[in-house]
């Protein structure tokens, strides 16, 4: 079984269930972090309520640069712990969750007057190498290569050759990390934990912690969640409640007895635009021209994304819920990107969308600037009792949930473990359910005779997304074809994909569905976005029963969106 039933229709339900029972444990935070921890947690047949003020994913884990990798770049400020870590999490990711884990070739190219000089280059990726494949289980898809000028030229012609302040191009260097949906993995983690905890345990979004519930010594046993769907407030109790909430971590434990600041927030923004423009067959990974930060150019289907910056975010409003691209974000990194691509000039007409988040990174008082930040990820807990987690990447999830399950044992906020294998590192870097190889899922199309039901792209893009679970849209468009219908023109969204996330991945808002559920709100033009908004509410409202003026709602709320990530 790969999937289950868990849309708003359950809600009630869940709710129900909430006051009746004492969790193993309460896990306030629905990312990529939070997610990872259910996981665990489910492995160990340990029960658990995961609640999230917005949707699943809502803050940094569905607007980064969508890598699962090592981090090269961190081998100059010698945390080779960090990369080990990293690589060998990445590397578990592809061979377990192949479809959306795919190895993605990258590009680093060194000149004349560059900071990074060809033996710099040499030595990383040889370092690269050794730390990513030496005495571990899984192996990186390939070895790095190093590749001449005249070479270079070959394979990526668009890439500049010379520039008048770079000099001329000496050598590259290729190596390979992953690209993903980190929203879309993050979904899969909390469906597998449901699955796993076989009923034991729920996971709710848009349920905000309003408070803490303290026992008779002063201890957190419980939180009040407001429950923003059915518009009530709900009691929920625990033997651990855990905070895994990212960026809004010193928020959440103002709560709390806990005084301390502990989190230093980047702004990075990411610019989309058509592949076509640049010409770039491979990822790159490069320097702004106007102060040096690494950024990157990717690859990723029919589009390129370009970015992060990485920018201090103190906003004036306090709002960390909502950061946005800014002209100055586009001009910094179209700056760099029109130097070392020379003859894709590009302007503003060539956004397809944008999108921005914020790294919950750990403040550091030696740190001279935001790319100097550790990525390390911290495990402290407040005098009255509620385990915090932050920090880290999306990459080291596995670990940093498996990290704070051991910690929790540890200091006795969960009784210790009668199964000796959960104490062992490890011991969840299992296959995931919804994880297949192409071959297989070929070979499982061709069994149940829905090779052809969809179209080359469609059915790439299905696999890639939903893996196995790709099978159970295909039956749909085969029982009835219309299904597979494109939504819009030239795009693989269509109803049986919307009808399959509407069942089984609890969205209950058009823009969970489009920033969230699928890609849609980034790589879909945003002068296209009114349409796909109105198809897809269409199929909500078919779905969800909604009335004329909440389905009108729900695409303004959508469209109101979009324009925010748009600012010409």
């Amino acid at each position: 079984m790969t999937s289950q039933q868990w849309n708003p229709t359950f809600r009630e339900q869940h709710i129900s269930q909430t006051q009746t029972k004492e969790y193993d444990l309460i896990i306030i935070g629905g990312g990529i972090t939070g997610a990872g921890i259910a996981r665990e947690a489910a492995l160990r047949n340990l029960s658990f309520c995961l609640v999230d003020k917005n949707d699943f994913a809502f803050g940094t884990s569905s607007r980064s640069s969508k890598l699962f990798h090592g981090g090269l770049r961190y081998l100059s400020s010698m945390h080779v712990n960090l990369v080990r870590e990293s690589t060998t999490e990445r590397n578990w990711l592809m061979h377990h969750l192949p479809n959306l884990v795919r190895p993605l070739g990258f590009m680093y190219c060194a000149y004349e007057k560059s900071k990074d000089k060809p033996r710099d280059i040499r030595l990383a990726l040889t370092l690269y190498d050794l730390v990513s494949n030496v005495g571990t289980r899984f192996k990186n898809y390939r070895k790095s290569k190093y590749f001449s000028p005249e070479f270079v030229e070959e394979i990526e012609p668009q890439i500049t050759q010379y520039d008048p302040d770079l000099g001329k191009m000496l050598m590259a260097g290729f190596y390979y990390d992953t690209n993903c949906d980190d929203a879309r993995v993050t979904l899969e983690l909390i469906k597998e934990s449901l699955i796993y905890s076989e009923g034991q345990s729920i996971a709710l979004n848009y349920a905000k912690v309003n408070e803490f519930i303290k026992d008779s010594h002063d201890r957190v046993k419980g939180v009040v969640v407001y429950d923003q769907i059915l518009d009530r407030i709900i009691e929920i109790k625990a033997k651990a409640v855990v905070a895994a909430v990212g960026i809004w971590t010193d928020e959440l434990l103002k709560q709390t007895a806990f005084g301390e600041e502990k989190i230093y927030p980047t702004k990075g923004v990411h610019v989309v635009v058509p592949q076509e423009r640049l010409g770039n067959r491979n990822a790159f990974g490069v320097r702004s021209v106007d102060d040096g930060r690494f950024f990157f150019v990717l690859r990723r289907g029919k589009v390129s994304v370009i970015g992060t910056t990485d920018t201090a975010y103190y906003p004036e409003s306090k709002d960390l819920d909502h950061p946005w691209c800014k002209k100055e974000d586009c001009d910094y990194l179209f700056s760099t990107v029109n130097r070392l691509f020379p003859h894709a000039r590009l302007t503003y007409d060539d956004i397809i969308g944008t999108f921005a988040g914020i790294r919950p990174l750990i403040r550091e008082k030696n740190a001279k600037h935001e790319s100097a930040v550790s990525r390390s990820h911290e495990i402290f807990e407040t005098k009255d009792g509620v385990v915090a987690i932050a920090g880290g990447k999306s990459t080291t999830h596995r670990l940093m949930a498996e990290e704070l399950i051991f910690y929790l044992v540890k200091k006795g906020y969960l009784p210790k473990f009668k199964n000796s294998r959960y104490l062992q590192k490890g011991f969840s870097m299992i296959p995931f359910k919804v994880g297949i190889t192409r071959k297989d899922f070929d070979q499982e199309l061709k069994h149940k005779g829905l090779e052809n039901v969809a179209w080359p792209e469609q059915l790439d893009y299905l696999y890639q997304q939903f893996g196995k679970q790709a099978v159970q849209i295909l039956e749909e468009i085969k029982r009835d074809p219309s299904l597979g219908k494109p939504l819009l023109d030239g795009y693989s969204h269509c109803k049986a994909e919307i009808q399959f996330i509407l069942a089984h991945e609890n969205a209950p808002h058009v823009t969970d569905v489009l920033c969230r559920r699928t890609e849609a709100q980034w790589m879909i033009w945003h002068y296209k976005q009114n349409e796909l908004a109105e198809k897809v509410a269409n199929i909500m409202a078919e779905f969800y029963g909604w009335r004329d003026d909440q389905k009108q709602a729900e695409m303004d709320a959508y469209v109101s969106y979009i324009k925010k990530t748009i600012w010409f």
